[in-house]
């Protein structure tokens, strides 16, 4: 492809970190819808130290690095590719994922035929399902049998460009997680629309890993500070009260840990000694909250798990409130390997 002259139709964007054994498959999947749409394809490679850029070189897409690593990041990279896309419709991929034939093209034809619709998902096949975040997006998916409005897409997406301009940018560059959800109520709080599809999208292979390595995965890279930092930039914003529904998760645990040292409060009052107040009506108050949630879940597991993870985002989401905001407005640096 002459990338000077060339003026394409669709811009498929894929973010990668470390995907050599993903990154084939993907692009063997991508390359061929976005030729037959008159498309281009652009990968946003952050800083892998594996053989990614090599097995992507391979094929007729361009390469954009960051050229900084404290610039990447999930938004980041989503916004990076944009800086770069020359679409008139932009698709948001992960490497790890794979395109259904035919997706985009039906996608182009309904956003085409709804002139209010800013964006459109479909469904996501997942080829693993091992944590209880996997089972109930295996759910989700599988109870889409209609064309649905929803607030975001998760899982990427296909996009307008003129939606795209009228929210100013595609994500926010200092979003490691929450990106999508940023974007949703964006083009949400200027009167665009997203729907979700009943047709198959891609296929996503994610990571092995068990729930609490997740949990330790999330806490490295820093994603979980994703919903403080999205809850921080949605002050004073008409999707305020909606951001702190999305994350509703993070208040879980200091909202019943003051409950708890209320109650102790109360028997203290009552006469009871603070530190056996204490010693008594936290553990008691845990106990409810275990079991309700193990009522709910039906596994013991889950339940305990739910709530390591609400103190470990309730953590995370305080060290992004606090985080300076930046603007995300601003460019990133990167290069383009030949």
């Amino acid at each position: 492809m002459i990338y000077d002259t060339f003026k394409p139709r669709l811009s498929i964007i894929i973010k990668a970190l470390n995907e050599e054994r993903h990154i084939a498959a993907c692009l063997d999947a991508a390359v061929p819808e976005a030729q037959a749409l008159g498309g281009e394809v652009i990968l946003v490679d952050s800083l892998s130290t594996d053989n990614t850029v090599a097995i992507a070189r391979q094929y007729p897409i361009r390469i954009i690095q960051f050229e900084q690593i404290e610039d990447r990041g999930c938004g980041a990279a989503v916004q990076l590719g944009y800086q770069y896309a020359r679409g008139d419709f932009i698709y948001v991929l992960d490497a790890d994922m794979e395109l259904q034939p035919g997706f985009i093209a039906h996608a182009i034809e309904y956003l085409e035929a709804n002139k209010l619709v800013a964006g459109v998902g479909g469904l996501i096949i997942d080829t693993r399902e091992i944590t209880p975040d996997d089972k109930r997006r295996a759910e989700y998916y599988s109870s889409i049998s209609d064309a649905v409005f929803v607030d975001h897409l998760g899982g990427g997406g296909l996009f307008r460009r003129d939606a795209i301009a009228s929210v100013d940018y595609l994500a926010n560059r200092w979003l490691k997680d929450c990106e999508e959800y940023d974007l949703g109520i964006r083009l949400i709080s200027v009167g665009w629309q997203l729907v979700r599809l009943p047709l198959p999208a891609v296929k996503h292979t994610g990571h092995n890993e068990s729930r609490m390595g997740m949990l330790r995965r999330l806490w490295r890279n820093e994603r979980m500070r994703a919903h403080g930092i999205l809850l921080r930039s949605a002050l004073g914003r008409p999707w305020w009260w909606a951001s702190v529904s999305y994350a509703w998760f993070v208040f879980a645990a200091p909202t019943l840990d003051l409950l708890a040292v209320l109650f102790s409060w109360l028997l203290a009052s009552a006469g009871v000694e603070p530190y056996r107040a204490i010693l008594t009506s936290v553990p008691l108050f845990w106990s409810l909250v275990f079991l309700v949630l193990w009522k709910k879940k039906r596994d013991l597991t889950d339940a305990l798990f739910a709530i390591v993870a609400w103190h470990f985002y309730a953590v995370a989401a305080v060290s992004g409130f606090i985080k300076k905001a930046t603007d995300p407005h601003q460019l990133i640096s990167a290069c383009e390997i030949k």
